[in-house]
């Protein structure tokens, strides 16, 4: 941006993402060097949209076997996607191991994720949570994964196991996902600017920046 022409208030994005979706991780990396480039005061705030909002608490599977389910596609085809994934996250320095990688319902982790926003740690707790997913093959079924990823970025261990067993986001998850639907997104990932349509999929950072611009109306 030109000297003078930074808006005076930040761009609020809203973006929906799950910590199980391999293109979200993807998508915020590319945001986050858009965000840089744009250079811009921006704020992003993260919603809840679960890939599988059906899958059981006790679910438990392979990326194959989990993409199989999903999608109705083979193993073969399932196969290439993370190819691709593994590819394109690779040029952003992010390393998904999809041999560890165990595949889950992820109410539990967005009801973390609400907490940390209400502590001011949602961004780092997104990252921790991204990470123990796809690189470090953690179960994010158990509290008590959860409670120690929570503690890594600050959060008090004491007080996130007590949101958890309490179910105090429950509704706040489900209600994310009713948002989404306000603002038209089906689909993850997602980022809604300001007075833009809605931008779909990991779009490239040069896209991006272009969207940055026309919402705070420069040319």
């Amino acid at each position: 941006m030109t000297a003078g022409a930074t808006p005076v208030r930040p761009l609020e994005v809203h973006a929906w993402l799950d910590v199980a979706c391999p293109w979200c991780w993807i998508a915020k990396r590319r945001f986050e060097e858009a965000a840089a480039e744009f250079g811009g005061p921006v704020t992003v705030e993260y919603h809840s949209f679960e890939l599988a909002p059906d899958l059981s608490a006790d679910y438990l599977s392979t990326e194959v076997e989990f993409l199989q389910r999903l999608y109705s596609i083979s193993a073969n085809d399932a196969t290439m996607r993370i190819r691709l994934v593994t590819s394109t996250g690779a040029r952003l320095g992010l390393a998904h191991d999809f041999d560890r990688v165990q595949h889950t319902s992820t109410f539990l982790a967005h009801q973390l994720l609400h907490h940390g926003k209400v502590e001011g740690r949602q961004q780092p707790l997104l990252d921790a949570l991204f990470s123990a997913f796809f690189e470090q093959g953690r179960d994010l079924r158990h509290v008590d994964e959860l409670v120690a990823i929570a503690q890594d970025v600050g959060l008090a261990a004491e007080d996130t196991r007590e949101v958890l067993e309490r179910g105090q986001y429950a509704e706040a998850v489900r209600a994310d996902r009713r948002l989404a639907a306000d603002h038209g997104v089906t689909n993850i990932p997602t980022y809604v600017l300001p007075g833009q349509p809605p931008i779909h999929g990991a779009k490239r950072p040069a896209a991006l920046v272009e969207s940055l611009r026309k919402a705070a109306g420069l040319p």
